[in-house]
């Protein structure tokens, strides 16, 4: 049972990563057309490591120091059979940059997210918590609040576009993202 929530989590981590290794990738392999290949060799070796991956520990620095490494064996390779090559320089400082704003981005998001989540209501707060850090089941929390499920859900839905919008207006104003 243990064993069967450790891979669900992982599961769940690489999931929720896998835009971001892209982009990674992408960034270490500009133009090319393997960047699929490298994202799915790199998925193979973290998913045959995952047992040297530390629960709670930063799963992106982890599956992105995965990659640099298969990316510098791809160039490796490109050097071997086309003559075609990029310096580890260069590569390091590509990488560099891209985990670097990948932090920023990911700052911008979380403080975007903090200051809209002051702007809800109290009890939309309560709900938030109750559910998504707390991690109180659907039944649970609706039966605590005295209303069915399906209202929950509807007023869940509701809370989330709200945030997203008050997060997207957020990252606008702070220079383009969404």
């Amino acid at each position: 049972m243990q064993k069967t929530q450790a891979y669900t989590d992982f599961v769940k981590l690489l999931t929720q990563h896998q835009p971001a290794l892209r982009g990674f990738i992408i960034a270490l392999l500009p133009g090319c057309d393997d960047v699929g290949d490298v994202l799915q060799e790199t998925n193979v070796v973290l998913w045959e490591k995952m047992g040297s991956y530390q629960a709670g520990s930063n799963f992106q620095a982890w599956a992105f120091s995965v990659a640099k490494i298969k990316v510098m064996q791809y160039w490796d390779q490109q050097k071997k059979t086309r003559g075609v090559s990029l310096s580890q320089v260069a590569l390091e400082a590509i990488a560099t940059a891209r985990i670097e704003e990948s932090h920023t981005v990911e700052d911008m998001k979380l403080l975007a997210l903090e200051q809209c989540m002051h702007n809800l209501r109290g009890t939309e707060q309560a709900v938030v918590n109750a559910r998504y850090t707390r991690g109180e089941s659907l039944e649970s929390l609706a039966k605590h609040l005295g209303t069915s499920g399906g209202s929950l859900r509807v007023t869940l839905f509701r809370i989330r576009n709200k945030l997203r919008k008050c997060v997207d207006m957020r990252l606008k104003e702070q220079g383009g993202l969404t």
